[in-house]
């Protein structure tokens, strides 16, 4: 699970640049198949949130989400 968490936030912060923003794809790709692996349907979802989030209007911040321990 850590390594999916940490994979998350790498792949979201890559998404931030368009420069590495497919890179940032390819890293949260990893991670949703690691997840779906394991069954890490919380941390799916949240890698699915990000990658919507990153898909909004050009130019426009991408949308900071904290994953919390629920």
């Amino acid at each position: 699970m850590q390594r999916v968490r940490l994979d998350t936030a790498h792949g979201h912060i890559l998404l931030s640049d368009a420069a590495t923003r497919d890179d940032g794809l390819r890293v949260l790709g990893q991670a949703a198949r690691t997840a779906a692996q394991y069954g890490l349907v919380h941390q799916l979802r949240s890698i699915e949130s990000v990658k919507a989030s990153s898909e909004g209007p050009p130019g426009a911040p991408p949308t900071v989400i904290r994953e919390t321990n629920a």
